[in-house]
């Protein structure tokens, strides 16, 4: 039985949701919020969220009472008086949250009342985190160092600081309105429009000046403190690529494996102090640039809220991050940390130990964007251009980096060896000194033609580390693709990372040759457990990785089991809503009796919160992967997202039972200007068809129209599957409708899944989870009465609906410069649900 804090003045608390996802942003501050509402819950305390993301998971939580609101201050203030809350928890909602917090407690006044305490960090750091300049002179004052940094209000102000320092320098907004945005100059030509542009990204018109530290090498550490000031790290990860390429954009490696321990040390320490000066309740991610030839040690930023490497730590050593973190921030003390039954009771006091590598790597929009006829530009810098990102798990660098390549590329063109030989010698070397999103590959292509180590690494600031890991697995190439198939080379190229399709294309065989042939050999994975104490002392783990070793960690569920495919890395469009649908299934499954397995592979998913399934496979989704879990688990049935065609024709071949869950391949692209496409939304329960609501879709925006549709004739629809599906068609029209006249849907229409994000939205408005009901058909064969009478039962709250989606505010032109306006309807990142203000006329 879980017992409530010792603060009995902490009753109500309100936690601030994240808002629309963005560059750096995929979700994982709402699936961090979902995972800690049941415990907290268990522990006594009534609990509120606010939010506005339609993708959000954590809003559809039973464990909170739910309100769908613009994240303002005005908002936020009358839901805390309206619900008398007792405390509001910022920091799961990331910067965003910190940054509104601090303006709701600037504007908090004598007659609004008590205000609520903030939970995880005392209101002084609240104020110093949004004053870069006073946190980096108070961090100063403590002894550590920092790149100097002047405050400038004026392009004038700017030109006379450029006198005194040298470039390159760093150029970023003070106080920024979105997240904090730098610029590297190294040209003079380039200076005035840089500090132009953060003056403009900053709420208080000011910029930060400072001189940059490119080459050095960045690492990234996450700690947790206690009220009494008990301090320890959870985790630390460093980036293959040096300070001058966003970290997000970067390839990083956990644990540290390039920097002594007396360094790493140094850095605990320093990331320790940081943690007690601002007198944090929770997490602390301290990000260090390091000079190797002096050991000189920088702060460069501090993030003492959870953001995505909260996720990532959590998900690489097993360690409950926000489940602890959730209770810190509440008053209690780390020793008296309460956790699920399935982790040691001593788990929250003890430091993680990785007895394995992780390698994350990056995901570009790039290439989907050209193939949309958008050119970008793809030269890697300070500011993020990466969309998400995937992760690889192995016992060596080499096959966690081959299986992280899998995970996140398996459909890009630029990641093919084939595509690497046709870049020229000239082109090779502008890439590798102003990097692309290839990055990997290409490091690989140079020393395939010969670059020497010594040489490519005074040329990118890589560490000559990395380089003979990676001529090491050329050698390993060289072997395989040079000899016959063995079982030696065989389980030297799986224990590599390499995939059966790969092997198969060396070797001129098939996928299916490669597997038997592995089979008969006994090259088979075996899987181990990601726990936080490494095996050291007994918990009931629940993650697992592959590898090629003798002991196998996982015994199967049960002969009841569903194998759920995840989305894998996040990309544009409805990304993170993919993630949403993957999550309600497994709740849903679990809910049926049914036990679940996910395999999936970013760290950002909600569907990869330990509470959601029985069972966590950190794999790529090719086949060889997949098809080496269904023989672990043998489940009844395996469920696929529809748009990965290639993966479900390979699993109903090889006899598996699939079931799809039906999706685009590509997000569908919007209605063009001045133009508006209509949606007779449906539900398909695998029997019958039945009409929900009517859509209007303009650019960027999603509007209900209040008009019955039960009797819309949907006799000449044939739908393949169980699902959300639209019957589209469109019209010249800019106007708002009040109502449509139905076309003939058997000529004048087309059909298509529902994407994912308008599925989320729609969940929202009609108060029914579209996904529960799919899955509810897979079992059943068609929906009960009873789930027909609660679809049908919120109908009438339809009626008068003021909300709307909007996809509008992603800010492409900062991180990705496209030639040409990018379809925001398609490749939207930040939707959010908003209320109309409409009037007579029906114009919003």
């Amino acid at each position: 039985m879980y017992k409530r804090t010792t603060d009995e003045n902490l009753k109500r608390i309100l936690f601030l949701g994240s808002g629309e996802t963005d560059f750096g942003l995929q979700g994982e501050n709402d699936a961090a919020v979902y995972q800690v509402l049941p415990i907290l819950k268990a522990q006594g305390y009534a609990l509120f969220l606010v939010d506005d993301n339609p993708y959000s998971l954590a809003l559809e939580s039973a464990d909170a009472e739910t309100i769908v609101a613009t994240l303002t201050v005005q908002n936020i203030k009358a839901i805390i008086k309206e619900k008398q809350i007792d405390a509001v928890f910022p920091g799961f909602a990331g910067i965003r949250g910190i940054r509104l917090w601090q303006q709701i407690i600037a504007e908090w006044r004598e007659e609004d009342g008590p205000r609520p305490v903030g939970l995880g960090m005392p209101d002084s750091t609240v104020s110093l985190l949004n004053n870069s300049a006073a946190l980096f002179e108070r961090l100063e004052s403590a002894g550590l160092a920092m790149p100097k940094a002047t405050i400038v209000r004026s392009q004038a102000e700017a030109n006379e600081l450029l006198r005194d320092l040298e470039l390159p320098l760093l150029v970023r907004a003070h106080n920024p309105a979105q997240g904090t945005t730098r610029r590297i100059v190294r040209r003079l030509d380039d200076f005035e429009s840089a500090v132009d542009e953060v003056l403009e990204q900053s709420l208080t018109k000011e910029a930060v000046i400072s001189k940059a530290i490119n080459g050095l090498k960045e690492v990234s550490l996450l700690v947790l403190r206690d009220a009494a000031g008990n301090t320890m790290q959870v985790g630390a990860s460093e980036d293959m690529d040096p300070i001058g390429i966003h970290t997000a954009d970067s390839l990083s490696v956990a644990p540290v494996l390039t920097i002594s321990d007396q360094v790493l040390q140094e850095m605990r320490t320093q990331a320790f102090l940081v943690a007690d000066i601002l007198g944090i309740q929770g997490p602390v991610h301290v990000q260090l640039a390091l000079n190797e030839k002096t050991n000189q040690l920088y702060i460069i930023k501090v993030s003492p809220y959870l953001d995505n490497l909260s996720n990532r730590m959590a998900l690489l050593t097993g360690y409950p991050v926000m489940l602890v973190a959730a209770q810190l921030a509440t008053g209690r003390l780390i020793q008296d940390v309460e956790l699920p039954a399935s982790y040691h009771e001593k788990t929250a006091m003890m430091e993680p130990v990785m007895d394995h590598i992780v390698v994350k790597l990056p995901v570009f929009s790039f290439g989907d964007l050209k193939a949309a006829g958008i050119e970008v530009k793809r030269q890697l810098n300070s500011i993020q251009k990466s969309v998400g990102s995937a992760l690889g798990f192995g016992r060596t660098f080499i096959e966690a980096m081959e299986k992280a390549i899998r995970a996140a590329h398996f459909n890009n063109r630029s990641f093919s060896p084939k595509y690497m030989k046709h870049v020229t010698d000239d082109e090779l070397i502008q890439q590798l000194i102003h990097p692309q999103d290839n990055r990997v590959l290409l490091l690989l292509e140079a020393l395939r033609r010969g670059y020497e180590v010594d040489e490519l690494a005074e040329l990118t600031k890589i560490d000559e580390f990395y380089f003979y890991q990676l001529k090491h697995l050329l050698e390993i190439e060289g072997q395989i693709t040079n000899g016959e198939p063995s079982q030696e080379l065989l389980r030297e190229a799986k224990s590599s990372g390499l995939s059966d399709g790969l092997l198969a294309r060396f070797w001129e065989s098939d996928f299916q040759a490669i597997r038997e042939l592995a089979k008969q050999a006994g090259v088979i994975p075996t899987y181990k457990a990601l726990e936080p104490s490494a095996g050291e002392f007994p918990e009931n783990a629940h993650q697992f990785f592959a590898t090629f070793e003798e002991e196998n960690e996982s015994v199967p569920v049960s002969n009841r089991s569903i194998l759920v495919i995840g989305p894998g890395a996040f990309r544009m469009g409805d990304g993170s809503a993919a993630g949403y649908a993957t999550s309600v299934v497994l709740s849903e499954l679990r809910k049926l009796g049914y036990q679940t397995v996910i395999m999936n592979n970013n760290a950002s998913d909600a569907s990869l919160l330990p509470h959601l399934s029985d069972k966590q496979y950190l794999e790529p989704l090719e086949v060889s992967d997949v098809m080496a879990v269904v023989d672990q688990e043998k489940p009844e049935g395996i469920v696929v997202p529809g748009n990965r065609r290639k993966l479900i024709e390979a699993l109903v071949a090889l006899g598996q039972q699939v079931i799809v869950l039906p999706k685009e391949k590509h997000q569908p692209a919007g209605p063009e200007e001045g133009e508006s496409e209509f949606a007779l939304n449906l539900f398909y329960d695998g029997e019958r068809a039945y009409p929900l609501v009517l859509t209007q879709h303009q650019a960027g925006e999603i509007r209900l129209i209040d008009q019955d549709v039960f009797d819309a004739d949907l006799g000449s629809v044939k739908l393949p599957y169980s699902g959300v599906y639209q019957l589209i068609w469109r019209e010249n029209r800019s106007d708002w409708a009040r109502e449509v006249t139905l076309p003939d849907f058997a000529v004048d229409s087309w059909l298509r899944p529902m994407p994912y994000g308008q599925v989320a939205f729609l969940s929202k408005i009609l108060q029914v989870s579209l996904i529960r009901l799919v899955v509810r058909s897979w079992k059943q064969g068609g929906l009960t009465n009873d789930d027909l009478e609660a679809l049908v039962a919120h109908m009438p709250a339809l009626k008068g609906s003021d909300f709307a989606m909007v996809s509008d505010r992603t800010d492409f032109d900062l991180h990705l410069r496209p030639a040409s306006p990018i379809d925001s309807t398609r490749f939207e990142m930040g939707a959010k649900i908003v209320r109309l203000e409409g009037d007579d006329d029906g114009q919003g």
